[in-house]
């Protein structure tokens, strides 16, 4: 265990929006003070949106347009111009439905819709169709999982929004089922974590090219597979090859030397390096072009997340192992077939094997930390945290870093068309 901890005062979480189309849209940022191993809200709320605020420049494909920061913004954060520190094209503030009796409240946000900034109200039940906000509001946000929904009480709250003109996001969206719905009833933006739950786990065969990139992937599961092994898998692939060549050849790796060959590639990048590249890049391949590129981000970050926090708490030994587990953790979701049924073309020890198709092992909590994260909650992650022996503030940090590490790397990434094994369903198809 590592003698010496470090302290890291603000925890940010983000959670995706997706459109409609499955393409990420914009990304909800949750925040939490960290004391020690607790999570908790801030005091002061525009305290807490300045800190949240300082750290968004620091993950800037966040920030990048078209993608929009959804942050809720208390009214002193609005009525003092907090959201201009990033510009109309990054921001879009998170308005609660409860008026302020403050003319000043009402001029700020008028203000800043004439400057292009959209407005979202986060409108909660009973519903009011006369909140005042709504004259401001370009976005408005409805929870998916609220009882109205069964006494048709939303549906007729959607109906007259839509009719009104906003975009509608639903929140909350946990199932596929619950995304179609939300899509029949005519939202257009999606936040929750469906995308990351198979659409079907029907039993249809893994394709040829899907075959042919689980082949190179059990090779990249290997502490250090044979050179000539790799290369051979590699070069038969005129897809893999060319964005091999051309990512090394990028300044994302930064070689002195000009890479034209993959045994050269091979050699020069370095295995961990290329191997952490080449895993996220096969698994965009088996990817199916429906799903949304953030099933692949969040697999990424997962990884890079748990082996930052393997070297901060001296397990060095287990961080490729971790790696993996983040890395593969959402297969199913991925190729929409059981974990089983995928691990079996893979080698991997028993335990990261067990741990990956939900049975008890050492990386069970592993699992569960990532994924209470996801869900903002955050006493759970700070259990697991302990049950873990991490050393205090190292899971933000390592949080916030594997985030950038993620966004640097698939933003360096060659173009390709994912999904050569077969078309997913999206909203529209079976399964939904």
């Amino acid at each position: 265990m590592a003698s010496q901890s470090h302290y890291e005062t603000l925890f940010v979480a983000r959670q995706p929006v997706l459109d409609d189309a499955l393409n990420t849209w914009g990304y909800f940022h949750y925040y939490r003070r960290c004391l020690e191993h607790t999570y908790s809200e801030f005091s002061d709320p525009l305290q807490a949106t300045l800190s949240v605020i300082q750290c968004l420049p620091a993950c800037m494909d966040t920030c990048a347009q078209p993608h929009k920061a959804l942050i809720h913004l208390p009214p002193q954060a609005l009525m003092t111009g907090i959201p201009k520190a990033l510009g109309a094209g990054c921001v879009m503030p998170v308005l609660a439905p409860y008026s302020v009796d403050d003319p000043r409240y009402f001029d700020s946000l008028r203000a800043l819709k004439a400057e292009g900034y959209q407005l979202a109200l986060d409108m909660h039940h009973p519903y009011d169709l006369d909140n005042p906000l709504l004259d401001v509001a370009h976005t408005v946000i409805l929870d998916m999982r609220a009882p109205e929904l069964l006494n048709g009480e939303l549906y007729s709250t959607v109906h007259a929004l839509r009719k009104r003109g906003y975009v509608l996001l639903a929140k909350r969206v946990e199932t596929h089922e619950a995304a179609a719905l939300a899509r029949q009833l005519g939202f257009s933006l999606f936040a929750g974590h469906f995308f990351r739950e198979p659409v079907t786990l029907a039993q249809r065969k893994i394709s040829a090219a899907e075959s042919t990139r689980l082949t190179l992937l059990d090779l990249l599961s290997r502490t250090e597979p044979p050179t000539d092994q790799l290369v051979m898998a590699i070069e038969v692939d005129a897809s893999v090859s060319y964005r091999v060549l051309s990512m090394l050849n990028s300044a994302h790796f930064g070689l002195l030397k000009k890479v034209s060959s993959v045994r050269q590639a091979v050699v020069m990048a370095g295995w961990l390096q290329l191997a952490a590249w080449l895993r996220v890049m096969v698994l965009g391949d088996v990817t199916p072009s429906t799903k949304a590129r953030e099933l692949l981000h969040l697999s990424a970050q997962r990884a890079k997340f748990f082996e930052l926090l393997a070297v901060a708490s001296d397990r060095r030994a287990q961080a490729d192992s971790l790696f993996l587990l983040g890395l593969f953790s959402l297969l199913p979701a991925m190729l929409d077939m059981p974990m089983q049924t995928i691990l079996d073309k893979l080698s991997l020890e028993d335990d990261l094997y067990a741990g990956l198709c939900g049975r008890e092992s050492s990386y069970t909590t592993w699992l569960a930390m990532a994924q209470a994260i996801e869900d903002t909650r955050w006493d759970d992650m700070a259990q697991c945290a302990l049950d873990l022996g991490l050393p205090t503030g190292s899971v933000a940090t390592a949080y916030n870093a594997s985030f950038q590490w993620a966004d640097t790397l698939l933003m360096a990434m060659p173009h390709h068309q994912p999904g050569h094994g077969h078309s997913g369903t999206g909203f529209g198809g079976n399964g939904v």
